[in-house]
């Protein structure tokens, strides 16, 4: 994979944090319009995560484990499944809340989403600065 498309990508994911950083906060203020821009920021943020995810994640995943010299039960491989398994329902989380399926105790679910989410972007993180040449 292209180091630099590398770095772009985290950049994208740090922009995407940066942005529901924001979108946490007007989530929080709770009037009609602030809500509104929570909205707008969250569903932002996942859509430049998919951006990152789609062009750059599962394209680098894909090259790591067709490497017939990538060892499965390496550190970094399981960095990378511990990454994908805690990301994966954030991002399906998000996805379900940016179209409107709210759960019935919807801020408990936000929480976790928001949980989930930060947690990958640092996961994510270990593994871009461990990543082997």
């Amino acid at each position: 994979m292209n180091p630099l498309l590398e770095q772009e990508s985290l950049t994208l994911v740090f922009v995407a944090l940066g942005i529901g950083i924001i979108g946490m906060a007007y989530g929080r203020i709770k009037t009609k319009d602030t809500l509104k821009m929570h909205r707008w920021a969250m569903t932002g943020a996942i859509a430049l995560n998919l951006v990152s995810i789609f062009v750059v994640m599962f394209p680098s995943l894909f090259a790591f484990y067709t490497d017939p010299s990538m060892d499965a039960f390496s550190s970094f491989s399981m960095l990378q499944v511990l990454h994908g398994i805690v990301g994966f329902p954030a991002v399906a989380m998000g996805l379900i809340f940016a179209f409107n399926d709210l759960p019935v105790n919807t801020k408990k679910w936000m929480v976790a989403t928001a949980v989930l989410w930060v947690t990958s972007i640092f996961l994510g993180a270990i593994v871009y600065f461990t990543m082997p040449n």
